[in-house]
């Protein structure tokens, strides 16, 4: 998770320079653009995090019914 976490503040950063009045607008479109890329690559990550809690909840299930039946 510590990708995310470093996307999320770079996403954080891109937006402020984004707010910026007096930036160019072919730097505002550069930025624009690798925040989508940014975003994309978190959204990437979280969706594998949550197949991972899928599996181990999974599994967390299969263990409390094997312990149901001991």
């Amino acid at each position: 998770m510590m990708n995310y976490e470093k996307n999320i503040k770079e996403l954080e950063s891109i937006l402020q320079k984004l707010s910026d009045d007096k930036l160019p607008l072919d730097d505002s479109l550069k930025l624009y653009a690798s925040g989508i890329e940014i975003a994309r690559s978190s959204l990437q990550e979280l969706n594998k995090f949550k197949g991972k809690m899928e599996i181990l909840d999974k599994q967390l299930k299969e263990l409390e019914i094997e312990c149901e039946n001991d």
